[in-house]
């Protein structure tokens, strides 16, 4: 007995869509293999640990996270170690920080949870955080712990937390962007399409910045400062966007395509050992400068794991490790 004709068409149209499932793995398999292959000597590419958030050093360990949860990696093969039963679960992790006290704090979408090497501990109302998503850390110079969370920022001290929201200025989407400058300045920012936002906190009280006062797009996506005092802010969304540097006269002055950079939404900024600037792109990898020049351009070509990388970290041997979304890459050195 023939098959009905709708089951029949279904059945094509399965299959149809199977094949095209299998190509384009297939297809993006390759393309991983051929860039593995093409990587310098010396070169680590994970791959497998999927689209990451975040890395931070803590002695000889390298912990990183993302859509695929926590891991513990070697500093110096970079294989995957038993990071511990509590790792288990923590689900989609945003951000890492390592305390001054050695503690690892990971930011994740149920909430915080701290790890002093022995407990896991995870964060409640009890302790003063409520519950939802975390963004971002930031530990700032009092040793204080800062969240970034739906709705403003927490401040997190051993027997007390006070919460910042709209009704203290910070009118923005969910807080992804917190650092602190050597001034003590406290950084705020978001990344959100609609409702992004910068502001930054200091001693006269908090002050928000806008497209008005130069920044050549509202969506934050991280703020940085290099050696000699000067801020850095990457922006963007989609295509647009691009980096933005703090002038003396308190107004940003921005960097596009068109300066050289890989592309125009900048997703982290990074300042090196050396002094040269890491200006990370959305989907175009990473433009290297240095004495206000592009001297490389590092792409997925070379041997990154992802295109988009959203933080890089230096090692005491001198090794670069970035976090990307398609996985982890280190690079021994890099002339």
């Amino acid at each position: 007995m023939k098959p009905a004709p709708a089951l029949w068409k279904a059945a094509q149209v399965g299959a149809g869509i199977l094949l095209v499932v299998l190509l384009a793995w297939g297809t993006t398999y390759l393309a991983d293999r051929r860039a593995e292959e093409r990587a310098p000597q010396g070169w680590i590419v994970r791959r497998d640990l999927g689209n990451l958030q975040s890395l931070v050093l803590q002695q000889d360990t390298v912990w990183t996270g993302g859509v695929n949860g926590l891991f513990k990696l070697d500093r110096r093969t970079g294989s995957l170690q038993d990071p511990g039963a509590g790792a288990a679960g923590l689900g989609f992790v945003h951000d890492l920080l390592v305390d001054r006290q050695g503690r690892l704090w990971i930011a994740r979408e149920a909430g915080v949870t701290r790890y002093d090497g022995s407990n896991w501990e995870t964060l409640d109302e009890a302790s003063g955080v409520p519950p939802g998503p975390v963004f971002a850390l930031l530990e700032d110079r009092d040793g204080a712990i800062w969240a970034g969370r739906q709705e403003g920022v927490l401040q997190i001290r051993p027997h007390a937390t006070v919460s910042l929201g709209r009704q203290d200025g910070i009118a923005m989407g969910p807080v992804d962007v917190l650092f602190q400058d050597t001034q003590g300045r406290l950084w705020i920012g978001s990344s959100d399409p609609r409702h992004g936002g910068l502001a930054v906190i200091d001693g006269a009280g908090l002050r928000a910045y806008s497209t008005a006062d130069g920044l050549v797009h509202p969506s934050i996506t991280g703020v940085t400062e290099t050696r000699d005092g000067t801020v850095w802010v990457g922006s963007g969304f989609g295509s647009a966007g691009g980096a933005n540097r703090l002038t003396d006269g308190n107004r940003f002055v921005a960097m596009t395509r068109n300066d050289g950079l890989a592309g125009d939404k900048v997703r982290n900024i990074h300042e090196d050992k050396l002094g040269r600037l890491w200006f990370c792109s959305e989907y175009d990898g990473v433009a290297i400068f240095a004495g206000g020049a592009r001297r490389r351009l590092l792409t997925t070509a070379d041997g990154l794991a992802g295109a988009e990388v959203k933080k890089i970290v230096e090692d005491g041997d001198g090794a670069y490790w970035l976090a990307t979304d398609g996985g982890l890459t280190r690079i021994p050195s890099l002339d």
